[in-house]
């Protein structure tokens, strides 16, 4: 039975491994089957874009052609809010992703700037007392000098390279994204949201082409009927992903290119949905985030920031849901017999929620942690016993990193690039079995990888 199953799991990956102590020079992790390759490095590390200046140097503003974000042919794959104009998209979740195809244009620009929606993207004073422990309980060498300040990171594909990552973090609305491009030939750009919600969201007003520029009809993106949602926290949305042991958390560092929901949505050719939230608990919030919880409130919202928004869940109907919620719970609760009943029930409203918005969906819980197992377990069984006894849709899948050298991880005990790697590699048979799914690349996908 399902519940025979989800006891057996537990059981099998006691040891969550959270310390990352294990240093060997090749993890036991090698023995799993592999059937996503890591990205190459070029494709998520830092790249200086464009100068906007030696554009305008050659041409005036007055030379291009704006294209809005609502354009018929501009395709967005995120939660987002649209201004009345129609000039303006507002997105803060992790991964969107703004897709053009244009030709008759050897450039290419995009006009993003900060939403200044969330008072974690400002140097906000409740965050300082609390940076002193952090650094000394994560043994973080390398710390800032001040408080974080946070702000978005988008990364640039033009064509399928990596030709920019935007840091919002200045007064600058307009960014190149590509120059020198050949006007004869058609060309595909991928913007790619790599930062998480509280880092204040992105305002984005749409493209700049040459004047005679066209934008063609793309190609759906992903396949029909492949769809995949990630509920979650900040391992979900790839915080820390690209930093060390030694590091702490910090925009720069942040990348959900990486992150093991793309890669497994690259690999299945699958349009994919981040509903994850840094910090954000079902019932408590970390101690210096108190307005992260319950996430319950939040995953309802078009935009994190913005209560009065909600979302409109017929415009992406998942049918596989990973659900990896339960540590911010689990790491703030002094007292975890008695906090077991109080979390199983939120955690089965949850469940109900989902289950209301996605009839047919697979949902797989994603736990790593041996408390959080046992809180998923228990909030399963809740679900199980007083909502709907017959949902045989509800499968678990822990996430093990027992095993894992330092290599596999980031800063702040959360995965590295290696480590998210690993994840999608254990989720990838699940996910076939329970889907039928095939792949549809033979290596790992990159940010701007689509389904032909």
């Amino acid at each position: 039975t399902l519940i025979g199953l989800l006891v057996v799991v537990m059981m099998m990956y006691a040891d969550d491994g959270s310390q990352g102590a294990n240093t060997q020079a090749s993890p036991t992790t090698s023995a799993r089957p592999v059937y996503i390759d890591l990205p190459p490095s070029s494709i998520y590390e830092n790249v200086e874009p464009p100068s906007t200046e030696a554009v305008f140097t050659r041409r005036s503003l007055s030379d291009f052609v704006h294209i809005p974000p609502t354009h018929s042919r501009v395709q967005i794959h995120a939660r987002h809010l649209t201004s009345p104009s129609g000039e303006a998209i507002t997105m803060d979740w992790s991964a969107a992703r703004v897709f053009i195809e244009f030709e008759g244009s050897d450039v290419v620009l995009a006009h993003l700037q900060p939403a200044n929606l969330s008072a974690y993207s400002k140097n906000e004073s409740f965050w300082c007392p609390h940076y002193m422990t952090l650094y000394k309980r994560l043994h973080a060498a390398n710390q800032p000098a001040n408080c974080p300040v946070w702000f978005d990171v988008w990364e640039a594909y033009v064509d399928g390279n990596h030709t920019a990552t935007l840091f919002l973090n200045t007064t600058q609305t307009t960014h190149a994204l590509g120059v020198g491009l050949d006007p004869s030939k058609k060309h595909f750009v991928t913007l790619f949201k790599r930062t998480g919600p509280k880092k204040g969201g992105t305002v984005f007003r749409g493209f700049a082409l040459r004047k005679g520029a066209s934008v063609t009809k793309m190609l759906p993106r992903y396949l029909p009927s492949r769809r995949i949602e990630i509920l979650g926290a900040s391992e979900e949305n790839g915080e820390c992903a690209l930093g060390t042991p030694k590091d702490f958390y910090a925009s720069t560092l942040e990348s959900s290119v990486v992150s093991y929901g793309a890669l497994l949505g690259g690999y299945f050719g699958a349009d994919y949905r981040y509903s994850a939230l840094g910090s954000a608990g079902l019932v408590l919030a970390a101690a210096d985030k108190p307005d992260s919880a319950p996430y319950l409130d939040f995953y309802k919202r078009t935009v994190y920031s913005l209560p009065h928004h909600p979302w409109n869940f017929s415009d992406f109907e998942a049918d596989v849901v990973l659900i990896a919620n339960g540590i911010t719970d689990w790491s703030n609760t002094k007292s975890p017999d008695k906090f077991m009943p109080i979390f199983a029930d939120a955690f089965a409203k949850l469940l109900h929620f989902v289950r209301t918005k996605y009839p047919r969906a697979w949902i797989v819980l994603v736990p790593w942690k041996s408390i959080q197992i046992r809180g998923l377990t228990e909030g399963m069984l809740a679900y199980r016993s007083k909502v709907a006894p017959n949902d045989t849709k509800i499968v678990m899948q822990v996430l093990d990193q027992s095993k894992w050298p330092l290599s596999y991880r980031g800063c702040a005990h959360h995965p590295g690039p290696l480590g998210h790697l690993d994840y999608a590699n254990q989720l990838v048979p699940v996910i076939a079995q329970l889907t039928g799914w095939q792949p549809v690349v033979s290596k790992a996908p990159s940010a701007s990888s689509h389904a032909e």
